[in-house]
């Protein structure tokens, strides 16, 4: 496995670079300064498994090396790795097909689980702090601009809502074609329905999306009404 580690800063890089060897003994470390020197080493004829960029750099920032990496590069998971914990800044590098966003302040246990489930596929990790400033954001209720979200239950169908309750306590689309006696298949179209009405990309934003709704682990439902026209 080769470990690609965008940071501005050489001993944050090393210290990295120390950790993943740690955790994976086999892994191939490479470091790059600036995000100028991440998309060569992407370029290389190696390529690599994973990259860890940090957000803030004095060139290109990471958001926009992470969005570069993924035009270019949309199959190799990026986590975000900074000691930034802004919800804009979350909420982004989600959009932008982030396969994670740690702090810095994060265990090495922490790291190798990340990396572990970024290249299992299996879905976004979140530092605590992290999940916690996407819920203060949700609370306040603002958005990306300051601007107040807007969300309603009336465009869901009942069954996109019961599908959007168990995503949001993490179930996987084969949990949810069991719970509901639906097939993968179908679970996924209604899952691209979902996405689209509230205006999200990926499972996580969804997941927060739901949670603004009132849907979620240990949250009263909202009451559902159904589209016009829609039948229940």
């Amino acid at each position: 496995m080769k470990v690609l580690i965008v940071d501005d800063h050489a001993l944050v890089r090393r210290g990295m670079g120390h950790v993943v060897r740690e955790c994976f003994e086999s892994a191939e470390v490479v470091e790059a300064g600036s995000a100028a020197e991440a998309l060569a080493a992407m370029s290389s004829t190696e390529g690599v498994d994973l990259a860890l960029v940090d957000v803030r750099m004095p060139d290109a920032d990471g958001l926009e090396l992470l969005h570069d990496m993924k035009e270019k590069w949309p199959s190799v998971p990026v986590i975000m790795l900074t000691s930034f914990d802004h919800a804009h800044y979350v909420r982004r590098a989600l959009a932008e097909g982030a396969a994670g966003y740690m702090l810095k302040d994060a265990t090495p246990e922490d790291l190798e689980q990340a990396i572990n489930v970024a290249l299992s596929g299996g879905g976004n990790v979140l530092s605590p702090r992290v999940i916690q400033t996407l819920f203060d954001s949700i609370d306040s209720g603002t958005g990306e601009n300051g601007e107040a979200p807007h969300r309603t239950m009336g465009s869901l169908t009942q069954r996109e809502t019961d599908i959007l309750a168990l995503l949001s306590e993490g179930k996987s689309n084969r949990d949810i074609s069991r719970a509901l006696f639906l097939s993968e298949k179908t679970v996924k179209a209604h899952l691209a329905a979902i996405f689209r009405k509230l205006g999200v990309t990926n499972r996580t934003q969804a997941a927060m999306a739901a949670l603004s709704l009132g849907i979620g682990p240990g949250l009263r439902p909202v009451e559902w009404a159904p589209a016009s026209g829609a039948k229940r």
